[in-house]
């Protein structure tokens, strides 16, 4: 992996930094070292407490059928009038834990800033559902919501993607392999996962331990999404930074932030979109940790992070279509 530009560095936000000071006082233990059921509910809970309350919209659970039987969505409904753009976001969580309760409040506020029908998916988890599980199911959704769109008041012509973490990579995946079917306007990606771990980066040493994502837990997740099977870490559905070819992304929003082990990755993936000839625009956030969007009521980076996702897309989603 090789980053040509160096990014801006700067300390860590002082909420950020005085939340990760009590969690280490905490004593805690790893989260690779708990029960899955746990570790999963944990996750819940710190989406859950940690963040400020999101704008009130409509929603509805729905089931479609999946590769793997039902697929359960959730759907969030902004209260304007009139054809809608759609949005299909892909929750984190390392392939392992994140559900549609984890990102309820990441959705409904995209649902409400940006103006769109929210899509999310619950897709399934490894390790009962290793790779390529999730990948079939976010496809799936993909494709759901570009043929039911109209039945939701969304214009099928106005689809954008989005996702954190390995839901990013899975977004990302997604429309790779949709390319040629369907043409989404914008696809945002909060913190990607685009290699993982198989080629050490200098922001995995440096950003590897006490900084909410660990060495650990990258190493659990990723054994779980890929069953142990190391000769998967260079499948493109997996290693984005070794697909042939981006080219067929749409225009592409990538976040990085300073203090995450991802970091490098990121800037990595958003320099191959935009040397595939992809229309890209990478915003860095020097103080920023991995999964700050859940911690909106620890500091106001989180938010800034959805704002600024939501203008973007705000302003992909309202232009004229592509030619």
């Amino acid at each position: 992996m090789t980053v040509t530009t160096t990014l801006p560095r700067a300390p860590m936000d002082p909420g950020l930094a005085s939340f990760l000071a009590q969690a280490a006082a905490q004593g805690n233990p790893p989260l690779e070292s708990l029960p899955l059921e746990i570790g999963r509910q944990i996750y819940r809970d710190l989406a859950a407490g940690l963040g400020l309350p999101p704008p009130a919209v409509a929603t509805e659970d729905r089931s479609i059928p999946g590769p793997g039987g039902s697929l359960q969505l959730r759907i969030y409904h902004p209260d304007v009038s009139g054809s809608l753009p759609a949005l299909l976001y892909v929750h984190g969580g390392g392939f392992v834990i994140g559900d549609l309760e984890t990102h309820d409040a990441v959705c409904r506020t995209l649902c409400h800033d940006v103006g769109a029908v929210v899509v999310a998916v619950d897709y399934r988890l490894a390790p009962e559902h290793p790779f390529p599980a999730a990948v079939q199911d976010v496809v799936c959704a993909l494709q759901w919501l570009a043929t039911h769109a109209r039945e939701l008041r969304a214009d099928p012509s106005r689809i954008a993607l989005a996702g954190d973490s390995a839901g990013a990579q899975l977004a990302t995946v997604a429309c790779l392999h949709t390319a040629g079917t369907i043409t989404p306007r914008a696809l945002g990606l909060i913190y990607p996962v685009a290699q993982h771990h198989s080629e050490p980066s200098a922001s995995m040493a440096e950003n590897g331990e006490g900084k909410f994502l660990t060495l650990g837990v990258m190493q659990w997740f990723i054994d779980s999404y890929l069953g142990g099977r190391s000769e998967l870490t260079r499948h493109p559905d997996f290693a984005l930074l070794s697909a042939p070819t981006l080219a067929t992304l749409p225009p592409s929003w990538v976040a990085t932030m300073g203090h995450d082990p991802l970091r490098d990755e990121g800037h990595a993936l958003a320099q191959r979109i935009q040397q595939a000839g992809v229309a890209t625009e990478h915003r860095h956030y020097p103080d920023g940790i991995h999964a700050c969007i859940h911690f909106t009521a620890v500091s106001p980076l989180g938010g800034q992070v959805l704002s600024d996702l939501a203008q973007w897309l705000r302003g992909q989603v309202d232009a004229q279509p592509r030619v």
